[in-house]
């Protein structure tokens, strides 16, 4: 069966923001006030793994994010070359302020899955999803996006 394209777009994965100095030493102080109380209490290996993870959000925080390709397509909601079919699709939301993404809701592991809608105009992918019966609800936001937003990645 054919996989015809039916909306295209191309997004970075997520809104860089440089960070400030003040910020590297924010996560570095955190890091290492954690390693030092895990090694007080005799917890060394999580001491360890807080100077590793707070080395590994300031190479997060500071990288840009990828481009992506998404597409809606006749079988489901592509991203890259990974495929979710729209009976995989439970709801989605679309929202409109900035930066204007779409999140869709699987019956999958995957859970929630946001998408940055750049500038494609969103009354047509919601016109798309609502012709396959899909939901539409007001926000879908999730776990890890909330957290994301609060460290300020």
């Amino acid at each position: 069966m054919e996989n015809k394209v039916l909306v295209s777009w191309q997004a970075r994965e997520y809104e860089f923001r440089p960070k400030e100095r003040q910020w590297y030493w924010t996560v570095g102080i955190v890091a290492v006030g954690v390693a030092i109380a895990s090694f007080i209490l005799s917890d060394y290996l999580f001491s360890l793994i807080a100077l590793i993870g707070g080395f590994t959000v300031m190479l997060i925080g500071s990288r840009k994010p990828p481009r992506h390709k998404y597409s809606l397509t006749e079988r489901g909601f592509l991203v890259g070359t990974h495929l979710i079919p729209y009976d995989h699709i439970r709801r989605f939301s679309i929202h409109e302020d900035e930066p204007r993404k779409l999140s869709i809701e699987t019956k999958r592991l995957t859970g929630t899955i946001s998408a940055p809608l750049g500038d494609t105009d969103h009354r047509l992918i919601r016109t798309e999803l609502k012709n396959r019966n899909i939901e539409e609800v007001e926000a879908l936001d999730s776990f890890i996006d909330g957290l994301s937003r609060g460290m300020g990645l």
